[in-house]
């Protein structure tokens, strides 16, 4: 882990098997995964984010035993919980879920499946639907064992499920506890998580009842007494902010500029990952207005800067041509004025929308700036306008290497980040090498190679790959990088 922060492109783990008791182990990653062992056989509770990161989450339960995975146990329908369950259901395990998970899963598939491509994740085939569903609780025993699988009420989602593992003193809650990073209160595009109530908290509190010794998180590391205090610290500081804000009048872009200009410091200092205080004002607000559009991702604010009108004018004013529009954006880019960067190369996209090497700069601007972001939700503004700029040069040019170089690369990353497939990523960014390429492009298409191949665990290639990559340019920095790994 220490390596990663020091290095943005070394190997990284995609998962560590974290012991909770001699029978119970969460698998962490960017979701985690429960363990749990019995005389008789395992059950797996939420099995990863895609089928690559399942692979790797069964492939690690095998170094704890050969035992037969019975069970594979779904907290909620969310699509990070489920899209290992092909992995599985191969492996002769039975899918179990309530049954509002199984409706959920498929009835909200198509705006959840859209709302995450928009936001640049590959998402693949659709999870495996549940074989065994129960409504409100049951038990399952895998061996002096014993599970009880129950609906505790409502939290991140509406069909929250807990397991509570009672001979060991553990209960795994899903997303109902999210610690070590700002939580996400519920997916932007449904109405569900903290709706401007109290049921999340009264939730948290039933499961408290049961005094558990651990609580296995949805995300983050394992959840005491003290993460527990915190995540209902958030909670209601939210609750009570925004209703006083909204029973005050204030209009929402009011709302968020007043909350936001005052936060306390413990709220500023939480990591974000997926959550941000942002989404947590839109999603109290939204539960508290009549809108006929189910979530809160159509009021929210874009995260892509705007340009200080002056600024624009002043510097767009005297350019010229493509290339001084492109010179300009950069410079500007290099002071991390990102707002008047994306500004001025939209307006060469209006000048010369006729050509892809425009729309492929743009694109390049975007992504960019996306660094600037923390959040993997609020990043998607930026690749949202990022693929809709790429389709534009490549319908212009469907062979223009460039752009193909530019939407591998950035598959390639996103799949290194999330341990997912890079075989769409590949597919670009071989057909860039057809294209022609210059030799920093070059070595751009290289490096993507050998990440993909990192991601893929296989360090020879990935070395032979960032060898070329610093052959085709010796400055090209994320070469050099990885290959010091």
């Amino acid at each position: 882990m220490r390596n990663i922060l020091k290095n943005p492109f070394a190997p990284r783990p995609y998962g560590e098997l974290v012991k909770v008791t001699e029978r119970v182990y969460l698998f962490r990653n960017i979701v985690n995964s429960s363990i749990i062992i019995g005389d008789k056989g395992i059950a797996v509770i939420d099995t990863q984010v895609n089928q690559t990161m399942g692979q790797r989450l069964l492939k690690a339960i095998r170094t704890l035993t050969d035992k037969p995975i019975l069970y594979a146990i779904n907290t909620h329908y969310h699509w990070d919980h489920t899209n290992g369950n092909t992995v599985f259901h191969g492996a002769g395990a039975t899918v179990v879920a309530r049954e509002m998970t199984k409706d959920f899963m498929v009835n909200r598939s198509p705006r959840q499946e859209a709302f995450l491509r928009s936001r640049g994740f590959a998402l693949g085939d659709a999870p495996f639907l549940p074989q065994e569903t129960f409504e409100h609780e049951t038990e399952i025993d895998l061996g002096n064992q014993p599970l009880h699988l129950v609906h505790l009420g409502k939290a991140e989602t509406d069909d929250a499920t807990a397991i509570r593992v009672t001979a060991e003193g553990c209960i795994v809650s899903g997303d109902t506890v999210m610690t070590g990073s700002f939580p996400i209160f519920g997916q932007p595009v449904m109405n569900e998580g903290l709706m401007a109530n109290h049921d999340w908290i009264n939730t948290i509190r039933e499961l408290r009842t049961y005094a558990p010794e651990h609580v296995l998180p949805g995300h983050g590391p394992l959840a005491h007494d003290a993460e527990i205090d915190l995540l209902l610290q958030i909670e209601t500081y939210f609750l009570t902010e925004v209703r006083k804000r909204f029973e005050q009048g204030m209009p929402l872009p009011t709302l968020l500029a007043d909350m936001e200009a005052n936060f306390p410091s413990w709220i500023r200092d939480i990591a974000e990952v997926w959550g941000t205080p942002r989404y947590a004002i839109l999603r109290v607000y939204r539960g508290l207005i009549n809108d006929p559009e189910p979530g809160w991702q159509h009021l929210k604010p874009s995260a892509i800067p705007e340009a200080n009108p002056e600024k624009l004018h002043q510097r767009a004013r005297e350019l010229q041509d493509l290339e001084a529009y492109c010179e300009t954006a950069e410079e500007v880019a290099e002071g991390n004025d990102f707002g008047l960067a994306i500004a001025i190369l939209k307006i060469a996209t209006e000048k010369y929308s006729n050509l892809p090497e425009v729309w492929t700069a743009y694109a390049d601007m975007l992504t960019q700036a996306s660094r600037t972001v923390s959040s993997v939700l609020e990043k998607g503004d930026f690749f949202a306008e990022v693929e809709r700029a790429l389709d534009i040069a490549l319908e212009l040019n469907r062979d223009y290497a460039p752009a193909h170089l530019q939407r591998g690369y950035n598959r390639i990353l996103s799949a290194y980040r999330n341990g997912d497939e890079t075989e769409s990523g590949l597919k670009s960014i071989y057909r860039a090498l057809v294209g022609g390429l210059h030799s920093t492009q070059l070595a751009q298409a290289y490096f993507s190679i050998g990440l993909a191949h990192r991601t893929n665990g296989n360090e020879t290639l990935a070395h032979e790959a960032f060898a070329n990559a610093i052959a085709a340019d010796a400055t090209f920095m994320p070469a050099q990088l990885a290959n010091m790994t």
